[in-house]
């Protein structure tokens, strides 16, 4: 089982250079092996919606946008409860037995996917179950600060949740291709015919889920075995209220939505919206496209938020959001043009960039807005400075869960706000002016309460 570490004191030089640095990179490899696993599954029904109707599903549009967001709305709850386990039961072997519950939606969406006599109510179910993969990245995360120096947070972080979300893009490069071929043989169960337009052949859609399989039980023996516990946090719920009583929670709470609800909606929502914007353009080769680069530039946003300043790094990321906001509605189809599909990938890429860079520069916020204002605490009224920072780390790490549980409703909103606007008014413009206007916000609050020369907490 996990190795319990009794003393870990990373901000001492002596320490953290004779031994505490391999410990450290060893869990963060293990956790980010582990949150990639969670991203895959996280997102892998979004691929597997976007062929339902193929495969003989009688599912309508609003129903599929209804599917895909589903995943992220659970996932968001879900981190509720990981956002407190882990400080209990120790972070090594939490990420080994919440790796095991992923078994739980692999396999379920491999059996529902080849009946299409499923009712909706049970695809709904095997989409809930795909949530399971959201919870991971509050408790993960969390973990992972508390074993890094306050100088190497943000890299750490940013390399832990990048590379974990590069699990979005991984299963939107491989589930297209693994679907074609019997993977598995006769134990996986019988193809389905796919047809759409004149183009008819075999699929395999189960494999979409049991690829994952094998490499849940390595990824689970691997914590469980080698990751290390920290000595108990134990946050409480009291912990989580005294964090949102604080206003700094609320702002960065608001930054990371900004940009970590983008990733996650915009993964999500994109193969449909590809879809009914451009019928006759076969997007599935670009899907992986976008999730890779947020997930490449995470690290670099983190790495700005320890070199630039979290503040002005954040700015910058929602102003480009913003600007590829514009540029997505002009590529897409109108009255008087076909639109451009390649301007459409082309903008998407910069949003997908552009929230990369902004999730790893507004997540590393909390930690470091909390050790500074534990330490203003503790010169004010003399109280020892290591316990001051033991203090300002939990507090760090409650407004981190707070900022990951809210931040994961985008990828809820996202598609759900498309799925409306398409129903309700025939366009997507009011989901397009609505995001623009978000960014706009989190551009300003960033601005005023991170970046701006006199700022109290610029960092």
């Amino acid at each position: 089982m996990t190795v319990s570490i009794k003393r870990w004191e990373p901000e001492n030089v002596i320490f953290w250079l004779s031994h505490g640095r391999g410990i450290a990179r060893r869990n963060l490899w293990l956790s980010i092996f582990s949150l990639h696993l969670n991203f895959n599954i996280w997102m892998m029904w979004s691929m597997v919606v976007v062929n339902l109707p193929a495969v003989g599903f009688l599912i309508s549009g609003q129903q599929q946008f209804l599917l895909v967001s589903i995943p992220p709305l659970v996932g968001a709850l879900t981190r509720l409860a990981y956002s407190l386990v882990w400080s209990w039961v120790g972070g090594g072997l939490w990420m080994g037995l919440s790796t095991l519950l992923l078994l739980l939606p692999a396999w379920g969406v491999g059996r529902v996917v080849q009946d299409i006599s499923s009712p909706f109510w049970l695809l709904l179910l095997v989409a809930g179950l795909c949530g399971l993969g959201g919870g991971a990245s509050t408790s993960h995360l969390s973990n992972t600060s508390f074993f890094f120096p306050k100088s190497e947070k943000g890299l750490a972080m940013g390399l832990n949740a990048g590379l974990g979300n590069l699990g979005v893009s991984v299963a939107q490069l491989l589930i297209p291709l693994c679907i074609l071929y019997p993977l598995f043989g006769r134990w996986a169960g019988e193809p389905q015919v796919w047809g759409r337009g004149g183009e008819v052949h075999f699929v395999w859609l189960q494999n979409a889920a049991y690829i994952w399989l094998p490499l849940i039980v390595v990824a689970a023996l691997a914590c469980l075995l080698y990751a290390h516990d920290l000595p108990k946090l134990r946050i409480t719920p009291r912990d989580q209220l005294d964090a949102m009583r604080d206003r700094h929670t609320w702002y960065i709470c608001l930054l990371y939505m900004g940009s970590y609800g983008t990733f996650l909606g915009f993964a999500a929502a994109f193969p449909l919206l590809a879809r009914a914007m451009f019928p006759l353009v076969d997007a599935s080769p670009y899907l992986f496209v976008g999730p890779m680069v947020c997930a490449l530039a995470r690290p670099l946003g983190g790495w700005m938020g320890d070199r630039v300043g979290g503040g002005i790094a954040t700015v910058a990321a929602n102003l480009l959001m913003a600007l590829g906001t514009i540029g997505v509605y002009l590529s897409l189809p109108s009255a008087g043009s076909g639109g451009s599909f390649a301007w459409f990938l082309a903008m998407f890429q910069l949003i997908f960039f552009a929230a990369g860079i902004g999730n790893g520069s507004s997540y590393q916020l909390s930690p470091k807005v909390f050790l500074i204002l534990a330490g203003r605490e503790a010169r004010e009224h003399g109280a020892s400075l290591q316990a001051a920072y033991q203090r300002g780390g939990r507090r760090g790490a409650s407004a981190m869960n707070v900022s990951s549980v809210m931040a994961a409703f985008g990828g809820f909103v996202i598609p759900k706000a498309f799925g409306s606007a398409l129903d309700v008014f025939g366009s997507f413009l009011p989901a397009f002016g609505l995001f623009f206007l978000f960014y706009l916000m989190c551009c300003a609050v960033a601005w005023w309460q991170y970046s701006r020369p006199g700022a109290a907490m610029r960092c």
